[in-house]
Formats: C-alpha cells, structure tokens, sequence
C-alpha cells in the first residue's frame, strides 16, 4: 500500500509502533491464537529456577501433567535401580526371580516410599537400604510439596478465557461496511468493565522501504459494562476508516494482521485479567455477516456457544464496492 495516502489520514501520534519490530514482514502472526507473542528468544544459555517456575506455571494442562507423569516415572526408575543393585535380598516381601520381576518389585517399594504410603508387605531389611530409603522419601516430601505449590500457582493464576470468532468478517453495517468480529466470555466468571483496543497492522512502502506500521481503529463501541453475552466488535468502514477505499485483493497484499487487546475485571479473582489475539489476511471473510449466537427460551437468554464461529455470505452494499475498486 500507498503510505503517502494513509499518512494524509492520521496525525502523528497515530502513525505507532506496539513494541513489535517496524521491519517484521510475511505473512506470520505477531500474536498467536493462545494469545501469546509469536517470538522465539535465542542466544542466551542462562536458566534460573525463576524460569522454569515459570515455564511450569504458565505451560498447558496437558504439558504439566506428562511432565508430573515422566518425573514420577523417572525418580522412581531410577530409585529402583538403585535398590535392585543392592539386592533384593535385603527387601522383605519381595518375591520376584527374574530382572523383570524384581525391578517391579524395587519400582513399587520406591513408589511406596516416595509417596510415604508404604503398605507395609515390602520393607528394607539393612542399613544401605534403609539409608537410601530415608532419602527418598524425605526427597519425596520435598518434590510433593512443590508439585502442590505448582498446582495452586496455576489454579490460583487469574487469567481471561476470551473466545473469539475464527474469522474477521467484512459486513454490512448501517449504510456502509464494517470490520467485525465475534468475543464470548469462555468461563462462567462475571467480567465486568471489559475493554477492547484494536490494531491495525500493514507493511507499506516509505521512501522505498517496506516499513509495518500499526493504526488503532476506532470502534463503535470500544467498552461494555457488563460481559455476559456475546458481543460483535465492529470498526465502521467509513471515510475516516484506514480501511476505507480498499478492495479485498489490496488488503491481502498488505500482509495485513489485526491486533487485538481484551482487558476485564473478574469478580471471582477480583483482579484486572488480559486476553490477547490476532487475525491475519487469510482470517478475513469478505462479504458476510454473523449468525445471531442469542436466543429467548423459558424465560431465559440461552447463549450457544457452538455458533461462535458460523456466519453466512451476504451481498454487501454496491456503492460501497464500487467506491472501493474505482481507487
């Protein structure tokens, strides 16, 4: 795109950087769609305990949950190991003859152990193995104390579970066109005051250069008080819209991504909680509108969740693509 054209539009203070690099270029995203920023970190080798907290806290469900499995599995292999080398012989209750069958036998005492259960039909029966068993299960302590402060980190960790539509649809809206897109609250948490800002990001030629700029679009409505339906975000597309005069084919080779921004208060937590997404130019749906997700039922408003995403084709009005492919 033109940026001579797009700076007669804007002041200064418009024409903004995000914190992300003004030289990005491709179609990648800056945000992905768990909201996290799509930025790989290299060059530094240096991990503290406050990174893995971290990393341990912050990671998915099921990512932490294989981790807690291997490293139970792992410890007690390894503890197994260690008691199997110095024999069974001195484990009351074991009965295993073969490798296999006594490093069972070793495993479960570890497990045992480790957990503090002990059932009491396996049991060290010398020092060499009461010494090693001691350690283990004070290790065992030590590694359940902080397996149980890593899950309260992360259940007691405030966060927003955002939902938002798979696509960005250009529609009709008024006596024009609009950009919109589809957020429903994904938990039954009360978000209150919640705030939206949107940003538009294009790469344009500066003097020659491909530069990505970034524009905030202003919104019909950029906050609500209440969050508990849905809520269709929609940017006007009129002649003060950056987006204004630009057919579908010229916002794809703009390498276009949108940037958004969801800031919320949760009852539950009582803590100020943040979403962030991004769609890119091939999320774009161009004439369409939204399939109404509300519905009246006994009484009560029922949401369907399922529709979040559904839309359908429609014509959009024909001055409005007419003024858009003539520039």
């Amino acid at each position: 795109m033109n940026f001579n054209r797009i700076k007669n539009r804007f002041s200064k203070d418009e024409l903004h950087d995000l914190g992300f690099s003004e030289k990005l270029t491709g179609s990648n995203r800056s945000i992905n769609n768990d909201g996290s920023f799509n930025v790989k970190r290299v060059g530094s080798s240096t991990t503290n305990i406050q990174d893995v907290y971290n990393s341990l806290i912050t990671m998915s469900w099921g990512k932490f949950g294989i981790i807690v499995l291997l490293w139970f599995i792992l410890i007690n292999s390894f503890f197994a190991i260690i008691y199997l080398m110095l024999g069974t012989e001195y484990l009351n209750g074991a009965h295993g003859r073969e490798v296999l069958e006594q490093f069972l036998d070793c495993f479960f005492f570890s497990a045992q152990t480790l957990s503090t259960v002990g059932y009491g039909h396996l049991s060290p029966s010398n020092y060499w193995m009461s010494g090693v068993a001691a350690f283990e299960c004070l290790l065992g302590l030590l590694g359940f104390a902080l397996a149980t402060g890593l899950l309260y980190g992360r259940f007691s960790r405030p966060g927003a579970k955002v939902l938002f539509s798979k696509n960005i649809i250009i529609a009709p809206y008024k006596d024009g066109l609009g950009l919109m897109f589809r957020i429903v609250n994904g938990r039954k948490t009360q978000l209150i005051e919640t705030e939206l800002k949107v940003i538009y990001s294009i790469m344009v030629d500066e003097e020659g250069r491909k530069i990505r700029r970034y524009f905030d679009l202003k919104l019909e409505r950029a906050k609500v008080s209440f969050f508990p339906m849905s809520w269709t975000v929609v940017h006007p597309v009129d002649e003060k819209s950056i987006l204004s005069g630009y057919t579908q084919e010229q916002l794809l080779g703009a390498e276009m991504e949108i940037l958004i921004s969801v800031k919320a208060f949760d009852e539950i937590y009582s803590q100020t909680v943040y979403s962030r997404h991004s769609y890119v130019h091939h999320d774009l749906v161009w004439g369409a509108r939204f399939v109404p997700m509300i519905s009246q039922q006994n009484g009560h408003s029922v949401l369907s969740l399922d529709l979040l995403h559904e839309y359908e084709k429609t014509e959009l009005p024909q001055l409005i693509i007419e003024e858009a492919s003539s520039d």
